[in-house]
């Protein structure tokens, strides 16, 4: 009688075990595998986001082409001066389209990591000062200055034609964002064997929480500007992948006492 109650109660506490255990390696597979795909999920989701707002931008220009030459058709016999103003905007919003299809294609090569760079040993300073030459003319136009501060006298194996574009992406932004009268400063400068290449100007600046945005595609941190003014979102994404292209980093920081500053490492 004795040896049957022990017998049943060892069989009791071996099921009560033997569930325990299967519970816990359940739960236990079920939160690895959640880590495990999290990252899948997550690309996924940027991915779709992606498209979904590559097919946005994407849509309007081409709509507006549209209606424009639909407007053309019903009137063929108008005069190309009476129709400039929509000949116009066609050719604006197709150039529009063009510079969107180019940027998606810069992206699209990175994620395929198929960007090649034609590197050359090149001074960063000389090359700063090919690139921002134009737009010292360009500022002054809009009664902004640009001033350089270059003090690095280092020479780095880039691709020239990147760092351009890298250049252009940021200057653009801080001649949009400076208003009359402000300045924008390009500083160069050497720190633990890396060139620094700062971006500075004393514009609107951006928010804490902006910041943590800038990078990602398609992101706007003025969503009040309109198609003139604005880009598509994908200039700083394009800018940090020439950097990460380059071994560098690429960070937003506030300048004080108002405005933004880029710091490039290379």
């Amino acid at each position: 009688m004795i040896r049957s109650i022990s017998l049943k109660s060892l069989k009791n506490k071996l099921f009560y075990i033997s569930t325990i255990i299967i519970t816990t390696s359940a739960i236990a597979s079920y939160i690895l595998s959640r880590r495990t795909l999290k990252p899948i999920f997550i690309a996924w989701e940027k991915q779709t986001e992606f498209v979904q707002n590559a097919a946005h931008e994407l849509r309007t220009p081409l709509t507006i082409i549209q209606a424009k030459q639909q407007l053309l058709l019903k009137e063929p016999e108008s005069k190309i001066i009476d129709k400039s103003e929509d000949i116009s905007l066609t050719i604006s919003e197709t150039r529009r389209l063009t510079k969107l299809i180019n940027e998606l294609m810069v992206l699209a090569t990175a994620d395929s990591n198929q960007m090649k760079l034609k590197k050359e040993e090149r001074n960063i300073d000389q090359v700063i000062t090919e690139i921002t030459t134009p737009y010292v003319e360009y500022a002054q136009m809009q009664n902004k200055q640009l001033k350089l501060e270059l003090n690095c006298n280092k020479s780095e194996n880039i691709d020239t034609n990147k760092i351009t574009e890298l250049m252009v992406i940021l200057l653009d932004n801080a001649i949009k964002y400076t208003k009359e009268g402000e300045n924008i400063t390009v500083k160069t400068y050497t720190k633990d064997t890396k060139a620094i290449i700062e971006v500075i100007d004393e514009g609107i600046g951006i928010s804490d929480e902006q910041k943590k945005h800038i990078f990602e595609r398609f992101y706007r941190a003025d969503k009040a500007r309109s198609r003139e003014t604005g880009g598509t979102g994908l200039g700083l994404a394009i800018a940090q992948t020439i950097v990460k292209a380059h071994g560098g980093t690429i960070k937003v920081q506030n300048n004080e006492p108002k405005g933004t500053k880029f710091v490039v490492k290379i």
